[in-house]
């Protein structure tokens, strides 16, 4: 383990340097979040976490890791997702040119590795479900799925990169206990360097007064945490280099991908475009019941903390998927009543603390 304590530390100083060397290249460049619109932080915000905790996982997995087939063709498609939101980030490409590029990349991890989905487990309790050729296709629209409902999430300082962190603890302590020490070390990095980006988000100021200088990830760095995640999931539950039981990938990403689902399906029932960007997201709806920023923050880390031990539970039970399962749709239909009763908990919630 301190092995893999040795990728975190490295990827933690490579992310914190590269911050410190980026920020006035952003600044100079215009590669900045300015406020106005939806956006009410202080100031020009330098948009280069993604960019700092790629050079921290890159550089420490390049020193560390054994450097197989995954772990390279991991890189290169991390580099592609960091450099499509970075020019999103600096000259807010379209959603159309977005989708092309993640559908580009995706298939690099889906038909380049042959990562499917063959199986989804006994989840309903009458035999294991085998997809087969669906497998592929599946996987690829999941990639791109996870990667846009981490994206969309990240509305509030600290949430994407406090639940990737959980996330990637989580998946390194499942891969270890599968035995694949390496990709268990990788997922360690990205912890080192979700840390490090975490120390400028959340205590940062956008003062140029102070030591710790503020900065925002943007969509290179949420995508990346995206992409990461569902790569890693598909990895992990894939039959050949199997670390944990398909349905405890659906755990890692059940809060993200409910709201996002749940989000869209309101949009696209009031006549909107499902991309269209609103303040309805779960951490909205908690800040509008009197919730400040942090507290928020604290409330979606508790729960997705709750989400990924539950599903590491359950993958170390013998015959839990059907229930595993039972229990991921449950959480789903609860948070359909609490968002279509939003309005009665930012009421309840507000007389509460009045």
């Amino acid at each position: 383990m301190e092995y893999g304590f040795a990728v975190m530390g490295v990827a933690f100083m490579v992310t914190v340097a590269a911050v410190k060397l980026f920020r006035p290249i952003a600044v100079s460049i215009g590669l900045v979040d300015k406020p106005g619109g939806r956006k009410h932080h202080s100031g020009a915000i330098p948009l280069i976490g993604g960019l700092a905790m790629f050079a921290g996982i890159f550089l420490s997995s390049y020193i560390f890791l054994e450097q197989p087939p995954f772990v390279r063709v991991f890189m290169l498609g991390g580099a592609m997702v960091v450099f499509m939101g970075a020019m999103d980030d600096r000259y807010d490409i379209s959603a159309r040119f977005r989708l092309v590029a993640q559908f580009l990349i995706a298939s690099l991890f889906v038909y380049g590795l042959k990562l499917g989905v063959g199986s989804f487990g006994d989840i309903l309790g009458l035999g294991e479900i085998r997809l087969g050729w669906l497998g592929y296709p599946f996987a690829l629209v999941a990639i791109i799925a996870v990667i846009n409902a981490i994206n969309m999430l990240d509305g509030i300082d600290g949430l994407v990169g406090g639940l990737g962190l959980t996330s990637f603890l989580g998946l390194s302590l499942l891969f270890v206990g599968g035995g694949q020490l390496n990709i268990a070390w990788l997922c360690l990095g990205l912890v080192g360097s979700l840390m490090a980006f975490l120390l400028f988000n959340v205590w940062g100021k956008p003062s140029d007064k102070t030591r710790i200088k503020k900065v925002f990830m943007g969509d290179a760095g949420s995508m990346f945490v995206g992409m990461a995640l569902a790569v890693l999931l598909l990895f992990g539950a894939n039959e050949q280099s199997a670390a944990f039981k398909p349905i405890t990938a659906l755990w890692f990403v059940l809060l993200p991908m409910t709201d996002m689902v749940t989000l869209m399906y309101r949009r696209i029932k009031r006549g909107k475009s499902p991309l269209a960007p609103d303040r309805t997201h779960i951490h909205h709806i908690l800040m509008r019941a009197g919730f400040n920023a942090r507290q928020t923050l604290y409330i979606m880390l508790f729960a997705q903390m709750c989400l990924v031990s539950l599903g590491m539970i359950f993958n170390y039970l013998p015959q839990t998927e059907a229930v595993s399962f039972s229990c991921c749709l449950a959480f789903v239909l609860a948070y359909q009543l609490l968002m279509k009763r939003s309005w009665r908990f930012i009421r309840w919630n507000k007389r509460r603390f009045a």
